[in-house]
């Protein structure tokens, strides 16, 4: 690394990171609100389901962070890790569609790791490709 990628790289982190958490804050806000409005009118929204999610964490860190976010995420909680540590098992109150629940946790993770890991090149600082699974 140059030392003139080396600001490049820190900004194109700190905005990510910036980004992620703003997103992750509207997610939360969305979440109490709907918790909220089922304890406020019961019945009305509640689609509870248990779905399986394949994860591309790959360190303790990163899989930690991510149930972490799950669970503080009002209306879901991460149940179990599988042995292998490459699947997450989630509960959610409002699973109407478990695909678009999967997707949406996919996404989460996705945008989780690109504001954890560094940013590996100036390209990779402009691009949103998902990112890859890293072996333990």
């Amino acid at each position: 690394m140059t030392p003139s990628t080396a600001p490049r790289r820190a900004l194109a982190r700190s905005r990510r990171i910036a980004a992620f958490s703003a997103a992750y804050l509207l997610r939360f806000l969305r979440a109490n609100y709907e918790v909220a409005r089922e304890v406020v009118t019961p019945g009305n929204g509640l689609a509870p389901a248990v779905v399986e999610v394949p994860l591309l964490s790959g360190s303790p860190f990163e899989i930690a962070s991510f149930t972490s976010l799950v669970t503080l995420t009002p209306g879901t909680m991460a149940l179990e890790l599988s042995d292998d540590r490459s699947r997450l098992t989630v509960h959610g109150m409002h699973v109407a569609d478990p695909e678009a629940f999967r997707a949406d946790l996919r996404e989460l993770e996705e945008r989780m790791l690109r504001a954890w890991r560094p940013v590996t090149s100036r390209h990779d600082a402009h691009t949103h490709h998902p990112t890859r699974r890293r072996t333990p």
